[in-house]
């Protein structure tokens, strides 16, 4: 009998044993979006806590226009205001991020502009001198009825240049801004829109502003106001010296919502399939040690 049970469950286990395996060796892990190469995050922001703004970042405020009142954080979202008053004056809102500034850095951010005539949404790089102009770079989004437009402005302490950008970016868009040695990108939803290989080699700190800006002009009657520029989620990284060369990957980032969560179905599949032929691997052990270790009845022609 007991040669019979050991037989068959060794068979077993080899079954067990050849399924679980593989499965146990090849379970992927979860799934993340890889860092880009050459970077180093530092922070990111999906905007969860109501009223709390990203680390290093505050409201500007001028005394004018732009009031710390209209930056604010809620619903999951970084939101910046154009309001009119009663009196006819515009408010205006900005981020200013000096606590995180740095020489070379990539931005990404998923945002969506307001639609208006008179209206310009920006993202802003400022030299932390103030007075080093020609280091400034930004990106201008402006929507007016049925036209979009981006203009990139770059500047590399020797001259500035402006690109025009044509496309929908009245919707939902994940933006990267990547300022590295090796030249300055913007990529809109994966696919690069601006390759410039100059560069700034400055200080500076990163931002948002909606306004009335010198391009649009004053928004009209016909302008319906309050309007939000408003920020899903922001990720910054610091550059580190390996190439960069490489266009910004496009994968989804863990701010996103693009990952699966660990642990998943096949994990733990695998699992159960290891503990299943471990105790079947103690079963099998044990038989063989019962089988060799009770005494054996002699057969019935050799009794007295």
């Amino acid at each position: 009998m007991y040669p019979s049970v050991l037989a068959r469950v060794t068979a077993l286990l080899v079954v067990v044993v050849s399924t679980a395996a593989p499965a146990v060796l090849v379970a992927p892990g979860p799934a993340r979006a890889g860092e880009p190469v050459g970077w180093t995050p530092v922070f990111s922001d999906s905007f969860d806590d109501a009223g709390t703004l990203p680390p290093g970042c505050s409201a500007y405020e001028d005394g004018a226009s732009f009031r710390r009142e209209a930056v604010t954080v809620s619903d999951g979202r970084l939101r910046l205001a154009l309001q009119r008053r009663s009196n006819g004056a515009l408010v205006a809102g900005e981020l200013q991020c000096p606590g995180v500034a740095q020489q070379y850095g990539r931005y990404e951010f998923r945002a969506r502009v307001p639609v208006g005539a008179g209206i310009e949404s920006m993202v802003l790089l400022r030299p932390v001198d103030g007075t080093a102009r020609d280091h400034a770079s930004e990106l201008s989004l402006i929507t007016t009825g049925g036209q979009d437009q981006a203009l990139v402005t770059n500047g590399d302490g020797r001259g500035t240049s402006t690109k025009t950008l044509t496309g929908h970016f009245r919707d939902w868009h994940v933006y990267v801004i990547e300022w590295a040695p090796s030249g300055f990108r913007v990529t809109v939803d994966g696919t690069e829109r601006l390759a410039d290989p100059s560069v700034s080699t400055a200080q500076r700190w990163f931002g948002f502003a909606v306004t009335a800006g010198a391009r649009t002009g004053t928004p009209p009657p016909s302008t319906s106001l309050p309007a939000e520029f408003q920020i899903d989620y922001l990720r910054v990284w610091a550059f580190t010296p390996v190439s960069s060369a490489s266009p910004p990957s496009a994968a989804p980032s863990i701010v996103d919502g693009g990952l699966r969560p660990p642990g998943g179905p096949g994990q733990r599949w695998s699992v159960w399939l290891a503990v299943a032929a471990a105790a079947m691997l103690g079963v099998a052990l044990l038989a063989l040690v019962i089988h060799k270790t009770r005494p054996h009845r002699p057969p019935s022609s050799h009794r007295a």
